[in-house]
């Protein structure tokens, strides 16, 4: 999801990815399909077939921790500030980890890479003296494309890097 904030002095682009759930259906998800699946391997247990129990018990703890894994990765942020002669990027990956970047923005250059495979979506970058930061990596492509000319517009023209 791109959000986009104009202020008099700076200019702020917002990333997060879409989650489909929130919180609270995702528990529901987890603790109907849990009460089904142990319903049933109960059902097989008590007609001597116990192991169905302990595998189920395993694929719902494996599957808990998918889904608090995927819910983690959910929580990725990036924010974009154009703010007089300066392009700041910051990226929050979890709660326990940020990356902040800062750019001249006289110097720094939008990059786009296009990549060998056709299914593959082109990569966003901005790049100054040598560093690099990879920005847009939550959105889809039309998203990306509407980035891509905004940051045109606030930092200069987009250069292409070619095949990667």
């Amino acid at each position: 999801m791109l959000e986009i904030e104009l202020d008099a002095a700076s200019q702020r682009i917002v990333m997060v990815p879409n989650r489909s759930l929130t919180r609270t259906a995702l528990w529901v998800f987890y603790g109907s399909l849990s009460v089904v699946t142990l319903v049933l391997a109960g059902w097989f247990a008590l007609h001597g077939f116990w192991p169905v129990l302990v595998y189920a018990v395993l694929e719902l703890v494996w599957l808990g921790f998918c889904q608090r894994l995927c819910w983690q990765r959910g929580g990725y942020s990036e924010q974009i500030v154009v703010r007089g002669e300066s392009v700041i990027v910051d990226r929050e990956r979890s709660h326990h980890r940020h990356e902040h970047m800062e750019f001249n923005r006289y110097w720094a250059q939008v990059v786009v890479k296009v990549p060998d495979a056709r299914l593959h979506s082109r990569r966003l970058f901005i790049r100054s003296h040598g560093r690099e930061c990879e920005v847009g990596r939550c959105l889809a492509d039309d998203e990306r494309d509407s980035l891509e000319q905004r940051l045109a517009s606030l930092i200069g023209p987009v250069g292409n890097m070619g095949r990667i």
